[in-house]
């Protein structure tokens, strides 16, 4: 019976500390039949809400009832290693370790590597004492995992099993040179490798659980970092290679000259022949094509290169990226960077350092050219924040969410509308899955999201801001425009129309004018005014718009039926 209080002691403990420490005896009472509360620990505490609101009065040291409301007491501060009811001394079980066991058994089974939050997830499984042993938040998890040094290995947003199994020091891949095999050599040993594995079983397909510990028998964890750290992971590294791997139930084969058999809404088999529509290939050799620019003067100079080469061209086309940052617990969003990449050369516009590039560098003159196809991914997300801050209306935009939507919708017959949003790398995972075969991306890096707002930009972090441009324009644009069925392509250019003019048809009262000359929230935005003798003009205002104006009280010749006193507003109409 002691055993069992206990334990209700800690099931409610766990319970109020998910619920912001404060619930009523009625939630708690609900909490009975939940799974974990054993019949004994029923018995234990009373069936009742009487009986349940004694058993937590017996224990003033740990709840607070007031009224109806039971108060977890020390919420803000308890955790594992100041909980009265965890302490070694108090408990005859090691909870600690039980907790270490628990993740060990799961990284076993899904990992050996797996990240935190993937790991956390699976924390809801364990019993009560477990989840409170291990930290609340993702913070004391990883807080937790750190200190078992013995058993886990935490790198980054990233954990592994210490003692998890490695292949012989013989079996380590070299390269050419004699170095250890990484990046682009790294995915193409795996894939002769995988592919040998598969032929010596060609007649019976193998589970992708056991085809992992194949792949972990043959590289070494330094390897399988460029490739593949977890069964999961692998899966998608097939689907890279779906030309010669079949995934079906789990289980994985050669293809065998097979027609299409395999769709879904967020997966196709057909834009795989693509070519890089003569562009430069995206590698360290491709620096100095790069063109980086965080001022007026050399972004108007580098504006100019990229005119001459949309000149040169016979169909004039350009990869568009706008990278945003949110600022402010309000979320706020703000242009980081732009990005225009041509065939020959590829320009960077720091738009966070100066907020006058976009408007005077000739930037907005691109973005509004009607002869100049833009092939951006998503403008939706960008295309409110550009007509409201800087009052620029994109045009002749080729959207490839709004192809994709189009697509699934013409292979499934789902509305548009009700299409889910893809993003950029499951965009190159289903029509130009090269691009991530022929990379240096990893599945760490696919994982992650980069920080936009990061200053300074070294040339690496270059190469990784420019290549959804560069992907774009080299390969996805002819790929989707390809796929695109003629009787929908009205339909497609329509649907780029909306999304980049939201507010064609109705303007928002609630919204003031554009402003375009609003201070970016990183700095003072500083800039010379001729007309007032080259004195320094500055800008600190961190609201993306300017206060509304007072509305005007109209006569009543102007009055009408359904809304009485009309208000004028001062409203910009396309």
């Amino acid at each position: 019976m002691e055993e069992a209080k206990n334990m209700a002691l800690l099931f409610f403990m766990d319970h109020l500390m998910q619920k912001n420490g404060r619930r009523t005896i009625h939630d708690l009472s609900c909490q009975f039949g939940a799974r974990g509360f054993s019949e004994e620990m029923r018995n234990a505490v009373g069936t009742t809400q009487e009986g349940l609101t004694e058993f937590l009065q017996g224990h003033p040291s740990l709840f607070t009832v007031e009224g109806d409301q039971v108060i977890l007491n020390g919420h803000n501060d308890l955790n594992a290693k100041n909980n009265p009811l965890l302490q070694s001394g108090v408990r005859s079980r090691n909870y600690e370790k039980e907790a270490v066991d628990f993740f060990v058994t799961k990284l076993t089974k899904f990992g050996p590597e797996l990240q935190i939050k993937s790991l956390l997830g699976h924390r809801s499984q364990a019993a009560p004492e477990v989840r409170l042993v291990s930290g609340r938040h993702l913070k004391e998890f990883c807080e937790f995992l750190s200190s078992q040094v013995d058993y886990f290995v935490v790198e980054a947003d990233r954990v592994r099993l210490k003692n998890m199994p490695e292949p012989d020091e013989n079996a380590i891949e070299m390269d050419d040179e004699g170095r250890p095999l990484a990046g682009v050599k790294a995915k193409q040993a795996a894939v002769e490798y995988l592919k040998s594995v598969l032929e010596q079983n060609e007649d019976q397909p193998i589970p992708l659980d056991l085809f992992y510990q194949n792949f972990c028998q043959r590289f070494s964890h330094t390897i399988r970092q460029d490739v593949a750290t977890n069964p999961k992971e692998l899966l998608q590294f097939l689907k890279l290679n779906r030309g010669l791997f079949f995934i079906r139930s789990n289980k994985v084969s050669l293809v065998k000259n097979r027609p299409n058999e395999e769709g879904s809404e967020n997966g196709s088999d057909e834009g795989d022949e693509t070519n890089n529509n003569g562009m430069f290939p995206l590698d360290q050799s491709a620096l100095t094509r790069i063109h980086f620019v965080k001022a007026l003067k050399p972004a108007q100079d580098l504006i100019a290169r990229l005119w001459q080469d949309i000149n040169n061209m016979e169909k004039k086309v350009v990869g568009l990226d706008l990278k945003t940052v949110t600022v402010g617990v309000d979320g706020e969003i703000f242009l980081s960077l732009g990005v225009i990449a041509t065939t020959s050369q590829i320009g960077i516009f720091d738009l966070a350092s100066s907020d006058v590039i976009i408007l005077e560098s000739g930037f907005k003159g691109i973005l509004e050219s009607e002869k100049v196809v833009k092939v951006i991914h998503d403008a939706r997300r960008v295309a409110s924040l550009l007509a409201h801050k800087y009052a620029v209306h994109m045009r002749n935009v080729f959207d490839t969410q709004v192809a994709h939507s189009l697509l699934q919708h013409d292979k499934f017959g789902k509305p548009v509308h009700e299409m889910r949003p893809i993003t950029f790398i499951n965009l190159q995972r289903v029509y130009y899955p090269q691009s991530l075969m022929l990379s240096d991306v990893t599945p760490r890096k696919m994982s992650q999201s980069p920080n936009w707002g990061v200053r300074p930009i070294t040339e690496e972090f270059q190469l990784t801001i420019v290549e959804e441009a560069h992907c774009l324009l080299s390969a996805l644009y002819q790929a989707l425009s390809n796929l695109i069925p003629v009787h929908l392509r009205g339909l497609f250019e329509d649907k780029c129309i909306e999304v980049n003019h939201p507010e064609v048809l109705l303007a928002s009262p609630n919204r003031p004018p554009p402003q375009p000359f609003i201070s970016s929230p990183y700095r003072a935005s500083t800039r010379r005014d001729a007309r007032n003798g080259g004195t320094i003009m500055q800008s600190f205002s961190p609201a993306p718009y300017a206060a509304a104006p007072r509305p005007q009280m109209s006569d009543a010749c102007t009055q009408t039926f359904s809304t009485g006193d009309i208000e004028v507003l001062n409203v910009f109409y396309e």
